[in-house]
């Protein structure tokens, strides 16, 4: 007797618990955003607008607009599905069908779509609370004139074309406070973290750079600036500070039918920045240098999904890598090899691949823990000029940290005449001489000579600054320094060392111990140049010396 299969059962799952299990898989506030703005890009989006802010209830919501293509009413519905039917174009940054449901409801509790197609508007939206009171998929239709500001909101930013809006209420999982005042200061730094976020995640798209088009986005009526985490605008016509190395496109094979084929390739160019030491605050700021942004900054169709670090353990983070950033650009032909995750925030590099790519690193892990160590000019022949450098460097840290350090003592008033000033501290008012050279910017500045033989004396610069002068026929100064003319962090410390011992004397002079700090700084000196006897030889000479 032959026995009838049973027809196969559908089994769905619970609408109650499974909404609430997704709303753990695992995104940030900041990657959840990029994951909504990934569809307005995908519209074709050229103006998308982020509203982050409190209702008259003090409950945070959201608001993302753009002038994209929209969506009929059908399309909508489609687009509101977990595991919505697939884009046209592989080529789309919103991949899986899941970003817009997942990212949203990891925060909000209630979800609202309005789009525009055609001068018409569409809603829809899940309530997390109403899905869990029913245990099933109901996809809600609220009336449109409850949404009248948003649509307001849309039409403006439209222009008289297609969009949609985004909108997040019943926010549950962003902030941690109900009072007033630090749930808007929790605000305002989260909205910080995701202007800086996006800045990366689109630049390609905001700076409108390889052929991308360009699309403005605002954070709370800010327009982004695009972040390059190469750095690329530190090169010009005149000089490269940026040293760039491109590589030969790497090609991934499949077997394919019993043949090896070419089923698509990734490029890996490597950036080394300079030395931190030859950067200003404002430079520094900008490149966003430190340890979270060493190593890879990974493109997939131009859009960044992983930024910084070494995937996979590819190395560890230490300080002499913060000068390496690798680029790794690929297309959707590579999404399976490199295990793109549904946040597109993750990406995973094959076994084999890694050893191939510390190999292409290497070199420059090595110039870069070189620059790291004794800074980036140790070819210089000159070792005057490489020194008066190494001392400029040093002026640039120094200036960082100028104001507060200098706000124990203040110069009041100068006679140029006979070189006596009038300092006011905590001690008083006292009126000493002091070394200065108002045509001098830096605040670490070598001299022939000066007064008494002495190592160091601090002085004054243009605008009246607190700076040291170091006497480079002094005999601790021609060996320390000639012998560690390359030690770029060797050179800063010491001469951050003369510059605190020079704004000390400062900062605690008085008439009745102006005599002693004098006497004490001829006796250390005094002392140094009988002990640098004991330092090695130098050949070096300071014949060509070229003070700026």
């Amino acid at each position: 007797m032959t026995k009838v299969p049973k027809e196969p059962k559908v089994m769905e799952p619970s609408a109650a618990r499974l909404v609430e299990s997704l709303r753990d898989t695992g995104y940030t506030f900041t990657t959840s955003v990029a994951d909504i703005v990934d569809n307005s890009v995908s519209a074709e989006a050229d103006k998308i607008e982020i509203i982050l802010d409190l209702d008259f209830g003090n409950n945070p919501f959201l608001m993302i607009v753009d002038n994209g293509t929209g969506m009929d009413e059908t399309a909508l519905e489609a687009a509101m599905i977990y595991g919505s039917p697939l884009r046209p174009s592989p080529k789309s940054l919103g991949k899986f069908g899941m970003g817009l449901k997942t990212a949203s409801t990891s925060f909000c509790r209630k979800l609202t779509v309005i789009s525009n197609k055609d001068n018409s508007n569409h809603i829809r939206q899940w309530d997390l609370d109403k899905i869990a009171e029913s245990n099933q998929w109901i996809l809600l239709e609220p009336d449109l004139d409850e949404y009248s500001e948003q649509i307001a909101y849309l039409n403006n930013i439209r222009e008289g074309n297609n969009g949609t809006i985004v909108i997040w209420e019943n926010i549950d999982r962003l902030v941690r406070s109900n009072n007033e005042g630090a749930t808007k200061d929790q605000l305002e730094k989260i909205i910080k973290d995701l202007r800086e976020h996006l800045s990366g995640v689109f630049f390609n798209f905001l700076s409108g750079s390889d052929g991308f088009k360009k699309i403005d986005i605002k954070v709370n009526k800010d327009t982004l600036v695009p972040w390059d985490p190469f750095c690329r605008w530190l090169n010009n016509d005149e000089q490269k500070r940026v040293e760039i190395h491109k590589n030969k496109p790497f090609k991934i094979t499949e077997l394919i039918s019993g043949r090896e084929e070419v089923i698509g390739e990734f490029h890996v160019n490597i950036y080394i920045l300079p030395n931190k030491n030859e950067l200003n605050v404002s430079e520094l700021d900008q490149m966003r240098y430190g340890l979270d942004n060493q190593g890879f900054h990974v493109f997939r169709e131009g859009r960044m999904i992983y930024s910084g670090g070494w995937p996979n353990r590819l190395f560890v983070k230490e300080p002499h890598l913060n000068l390496i950033r690798v680029e790794l650009l690929f297309d959707h032909k590579l999404d399976h090899y490199f295990q793109i995750d549904i946040k597109k925030s993750r990406i995973d590099l094959p076994k084999d691949l890694r050893e191939q790519l510390k190999k292409v690193v290497a070199p420059a892990r090595n110039e870069a823990n070189r620059r790291y160590r004794i800074g980036s000019n140790s070819n210089v022949k000159n070792s005057g000029k490489l020194l008066n450098e190494q001392h400029g460097k040093s002026s640039i840290a120094i200036e960082k940290h100028h104001e507060s350090t200098t706000s124990n003592s203040i110069v009041s008033s100068i006679n140029r005449t006979n070189g006596e000033v009038e300092i006011k501290n905590k001690f008083g008012t006292t009126k000493i001489k002091l070394e200065f050279d108002f045509e001098k910017t830096r605040l670490v500045e070598p001299k022939e000579n000066l007064t008494d033989g002495v190592l160091w004396s601090p002085g004054l610069i243009d605008g009246n600054k607190h700076a040291v002068f170091l006497n480079q026929s002094h005999e601790f100064y021609k060996k320390f320094y000639l012998a560690n003319k390359e030690n770029t962090s060797l050179l800063i410390a010491m001469d951050s060392l003369l510059w605190s011992l020079a704004e000390a004397e400062l900062s605690v002079m008085s008439d009745s111990v102006k005599r002693n700090l004098e006497d004490m700084r001829i006796s250390v000196s005094k002392s140094l140049r009988t002990l640098a006897e004991e330092l090695p030889d130098v050949k070096d000479s300071f014949d060509n010396i070229e003070n700026d």
